[in-house]
């Protein structure tokens, strides 16, 4: 019995299933395939977001620094307009001004300065001999001001004192006040903004000053200005 029996048959080994013979490439190139997409994928999605930050840093620097602006001595121009309110309002009509500032910064939110304004307005007494006349009211002014100021746009405040004095006597004609000199005091408010300039600024501002020996009234001026830093 046992020569019916080929001795091959002890020493062959046992054959795997061919289907697995079929699906392991199969498999390896789909596992490589699949882990190099999801490198490329990371890899992409990396540098996409080095290049978002390496293009957005550089607007931080749009945004101006306040303490890089410069300070110190500086100049102003302003025009506007100048009206009145109290006893002499309805014998001045509202006029043209125009006026200027010279002072020192002494800090980023503090400075003094000197001011100066002259406006023109025309005489209103229907029955009087003067009306229709013009008649230029000056001021020389020292004041402080006193700045709130977030990046670009600062709101400011500012007040003083000094004298007032008109071009004629036409006032003191019509009873309305003994010298053609009078004490100036008050203040104003106003928005400031500065270029991304270090030295200039614009702004809109709103002054009220009471005229003691001006039948005591009080002159509001509303201008717009450029400031020059040095």
């Amino acid at each position: 019995m046992l020569m019916l029996v080929s001795p091959s048959c002890w020493f062959q080994p046992r054959r795997r299933p061919r289907v697995h013979q079929r699906w392991r490439p199969k498999t390896c190139a789909r596992l490589t395939l699949l882990v190099t997409f999801v490198f490329a994928l990371t890899a992409t999605a990396l540098v996409s977001k080095q290049a978002r930050g390496q293009i957005t840093d550089p607007q931080v620097a749009l945004f101006p620094d306040p303490t890089k602006y410069a300070r110190g001595l500086f100049v102003e121009a302003e025009t506007g307009g100048t009206t009145f309110f109290g006893p002499v309002r309805t014998h001045l009509d509202p006029g043209f001004a125009l006026g200027g500032r010279a002072g020192y910064d002494l800090a980023r939110f503090f400075a003094v300065q000197v001011h100066l304004l002259g406006s023109t307005h025309l005489t209103a007494f229907t029955d009087e001999p003067h009306g229709q006349q013009l008649l230029q009211l000056y001021r020389a002014l020292g004041e402080a001001r006193f700045t709130l100021r977030a990046q670009s746009w600062g709101v400011i405040a500012q007040g003083g004192a000094g004298l007032a004095h008109t071009s004629t006597n036409v006032l003191q004609l019509a009873g309305l006040n003994r010298y053609r000199n009078s004490l100036a005091a008050g203040g104003g408010l106003g928005v400031d903004y500065h270029t991304l300039s270090r030295h200039v600024a614009v702004g809109l501002r709103a002054d009220a000053y009471y005229l003691r020996d001006l039948a005591k009234s009080t002159d509001l001026t509303v201008a717009i200005y450029l400031r020059y830093t040095f």
